[in-house]
């Protein structure tokens, strides 16, 4: 009688769990779409150091080396400069 009860229980919990990750993974699709929609491919430009694309409009930019690049942050392109100075 005890054994049927806790197994009832643990198949409850599992359920559960598995209603609460379909909940979360809909709510996260659901966060996203429209994010996703708002950008245009031709919009992008990549950032070279953690290899992201980031919109042209909010890149951060820096000419290094004689060309104009784009960067997702300030840590990134302080970091290219950084890199392009030991280079040098």
């Amino acid at each position: 009688m005890i054994l049927v009860r806790l197994l009832q229980f643990l198949a409850a919990l599992l359920l559960l769990r598995f209603l609460m990750r379909a909940l979360g993974r809909f709510a996260s699709r659901r966060a996203q779409a429209p994010q996703r929609r708002a950008v245009k491919s031709g919009d992008l430009v990549r950032d070279r150091i953690c290899n992201t694309h980031v919109p042209r409009q909010r890149a951060v930019v820096a000419r290094i080396a004689g060309r104009e690049e784009h960067f997702c942050s300030v840590a990134c392109r302080d970091e290219a400069l950084h890199l392009a100075q030991r280079a040098s």
